[in-house]
């Protein structure tokens, strides 16, 4: 249960709003909207089984970072995850939590290596604070050590705002992944 001075502190911080392109990878056979698989599994920004979310970096680097990263925590080639298709998303989204400054990471409680940690705990509580406070999304500093993510809580964009997928390719090959 997400704390009520947790909720205060994210509501406190500014809105801030993003407008441009994203970028995420995953499996061909996904709805590139849907967030189903971070709702049922949970991901840094939200805990296991409560809110769908959308996780895109505002880079292509960021994302072969973040992609090699996931394969080198399980112990895997990155050859067991191909193919993958590349999207980029228009993202437009006015209502978000801007914790790319360390003094407003410091507000909710996170210092600059909480962002990486292999406990995703302390993150997904502000996560979860922040879709209380009814904002749209997160943005942060990668997990896998530069450039910055956007999570999207799917369940809570708001009329005005927009995320709108396009297929830039498919990563067949390991190769295929740079970064």
């Amino acid at each position: 249960m997400v704390s009520a001075q947790l909720v205060a502190s994210v509501h406190a911080l500014p809105a801030t709003a993003f407008a441009g392109r994203a970028f995420r990878h995953q499996p061909a056979r996904y709805d590139p909207l849907s967030g189903r698989g971070a709702r049922s599994l949970g991901g840094r920004w939200n805990p296991p089984g409560n809110f769908s979310v959308l996780y895109l970096g505002l880079d292509e680097a960021t994302v072969s970072r973040e992609f090699r990263r996931h394969a080198a925590r399980q112990g895997r080639a990155l050859s067991d995850f191909l193919p993958r298709t590349l999207y980029g998303y228009d993202v437009e989204a006015a209502n978000l939590v801007d914790l790319r400054d360390s003094g407003a990471a410091s507000a909710v409680g996170l210092e600059g290596a909480a962002f990486g940690a292999d406990d995703l705990r302390p993150c997904q509580r502000v996560g979860e604070a922040a879709q209380h406070a009814g904002r749209e999304g997160i943005l942060a500093p990668s997990a896998a050590g530069s450039g910055p993510v956007l999570a999207l809580f799917l369940d809570s964009v708001k009329p005005g705002s927009s995320i709108a997928p396009h297929a830039l390719g498919t990563w067949d090959v390991p190769g295929d992944v740079e970064g």
